[in-house]
């Protein structure tokens, strides 16, 4: 942006807000997936057809994506996918269609709608736009709730093995992962250290569900223990990792977990929080972004190195080292040990 004019670097920010939900249209029509069907070109005749919509205005949409490298048209005003439209494919390693559809943009567009109300208030502009705390929300809403845990599990699935090649976990006979899910996380473990047991930890109801390390037939080396980590936390583990957990919550609630993180800690045990650690400084930072994306949706915050050590120390935890990631993670594992 330093090398045009400011005022051209405004209106290509803005600007964007269109292209993002062009396509959130374009992955809720199934564009890149009807091209792929069409042995990889269609015409927008062919598209409008088979996907039900009125092909002068998906033309000019598509025109404009192909632009601004989504979608390619070849002279004869075929259009083809591009490796950024591919990612809008369903089923395809690395992709990013249920994250980017219209459904959920539903969502969070009503949530930036009231984001002024975070600004005035400190108060999540979520809870603004529907009346109820976010997690309450997806509960009561089943389908948000899917289109949402799919789009998490998309961030964090290609995050996984970058995380667990970034520590010794070698070192642990056994890892608990507080809140693990649905074991995305322990598989990556698993799968990395032969060695190494594991413990899921997270409420029953979650662990019902479908499950990761079950589909890989690797749970005879891992157990699945119930319970809320706002009581307590199952003790044994030589590493407890919460993994995007803490970024959730504000201070005192986050404060209540690492406690109880402690209280289950040996004396020789580990903590590894897997979060962002966000940068000093002007440099380009995408955990600033994804700090006021939570501030809009939660009570929580992605936090400073100043703050884990805070955070860490009113728990009777001290923070021993601050380890990055390589890509395409963005996260950094805050290791603590009991002061």
């Amino acid at each position: 942006m330093t090398d045009v004019p400011p005022q051209l670097a405004l209106l290509r920010i803005t600007g964007n807000v269109m292209l993002a939900r062009c396509i959130g249209i374009a992955a809720e029509l199934g564009v890149a997936d009807v091209i792929e069907t069409g042995q990889g070109r269609l015409n927008a005749s062919s598209l409008a057809k088979l996907t039900g919509s009125d092909e002068s205005a998906l033309y000019r949409m598509l025109r404009y994506m192909a632009a601004n490298g989504i979608f390619v048209e070849d002279p004869l005003g075929k259009f083809q996918n591009t490796p950024i439209s591919n990612l809008l494919r369903t089923g395809v390693t690395g992709s990013m269609r249920d994250f980017v559809r219209q459904s959920w943009q539903d969502v969070m567009w009503d949530v930036y709608k009231n984001f002024p109300h975070t600004i005035a208030t400190g108060e999540p502009a979520f809870t603004k736009a529907f009346g109820a705390d976010f997690f309450d929300y997806l509960s009561a809403h089943p389908d948000t709730g899917q289109k949402f845990d799919a789009a998490m599990a998309m961030q964090s699935g290609p995050e996984n093995a970058a995380v667990a090649a970034a520590y010794a976990f070698e070192q642990a006979n056994v890892v608990v992962d507080v809140a693990g899910g649905r074991g995305g996380f322990m598989l990556a473990l698993l799968k990395a250290y032969p060695t190494i047991r594991g413990i899921l930890f997270d409420q029953a109801y979650v662990l019902a569900q479908p499950n990761y390390v079950r589909e890989a037939e690797l749970n005879y080396r891992c157990d699945f223990v119930a319970g809320d980590f706002f009581q307590s936390i199952p003790k044994g583990g030589d590493v407890y990792v919460l993994k995007r957990i803490l970024h959730d919550w504000d201070d005192d609630t986050a404060l209540r977990i690492l406690k109880n993180c402690a209280a289950a800690m040996s004396f020789t045990a580990r903590l590894v929080c897997v979060d962002a650690v966000i940068k000093p400084g002007n440099d380009p930072d995408p955990n600033k972004a994804l700090d006021v994306g939570i501030m809009a949706l939660l009570k929580g915050r992605e936090r400073t190195a100043q703050d884990f050590e805070r955070l860490y120390q009113a728990a009777g935890l001290r923070v021993t080292r601050i380890i990055s990631t390589a890509a395409p993670s963005t996260m950094s594992l805050v290791e603590g040990v009991l002061n």
